[in-house]
């Protein structure tokens, strides 16, 4: 089952508004009706669910009052920073080799710098892993499937972003994705990919 569909699915089933579906209202809306301070930016980060006081609660577009404030079932929470959680799922592909690949939350946790390092993918936590692993001084390779990153995105800001990490010494491979992770006899590793 594709993963259109089955999305399709779980928003009848749970009669929630998907997150592509706000995304959607949002690119299409006058913003000139919202808040001047609340910025078309801003307004399509706010996805599907924040957590507050460590409960997980699933807001939509009519759940955002300002830029520090929302609506949780009636309950109005204010505060400096709202943490947006998508529900998204790090992922390793189904390739050989893949038991020698570290998901983003295991990355957090190495217990040094890597000298090299290659991620995969084209959206912000990628972005942002590369760019924390650029900043530490590792040689740092970014692989996506499509021509650009942060797909979704105005062609302006994914070109100047791109354009931005190739100029901080990120080594950026397009339209590259991995077919097998290689590990040497001297326990270095490598990756095969389709090119």
């Amino acid at each position: 089952m594709n993963k259109s569909r089955r999305r399709r699915q779980i928003s009848q089933h749970t009669n929630h508004t998907s997150a592509s579906e706000i995304l959607r209202r949002y690119c299409k809306a006058d913003m000139s009706d919202k808040p001047a301070n609340l910025t078309k930016m801003a307004a399509l980060l706010v996805l599907t669910a924040i957590v507050t006081e460590r409960t997980m609660a699933t807001v939509s577009e009519h759940s955002i009052l300002d830029l520090h404030t929302i609506d949780v079932d009636g309950k109005q929470y204010t505060t400096k920073n709202i943490l947006i959680s998508v529900g998204g799922r790090p992922f390793i592909p189904d390739i050989p080799g893949s038991q020698y690949a570290i998901d983003s939350n295991a990355a957090i946790d190495l217990p040094s710098r890597p000298k090299k390092i290659i991620i995969i993918g084209g959206d912000y936590i990628v972005v942002e892993s590369a760019s924390i692993f650029n900043g530490l001084k590792s040689g740092v390779h970014l692989f996506i499937r499509q021509n650009n990153i942060l797909r979704g995105n105005e062609e302006e800001v994914r070109d100047f972003v791109s354009e931005q990490i190739s100029l901080s010494g990120i080594e950026f491979l397009t339209e590259e994705f991995p077919q097998a992770i290689i590990k040497a006899p001297d326990g270095s590793l490598s990756l095969k990919t389709n090119k």
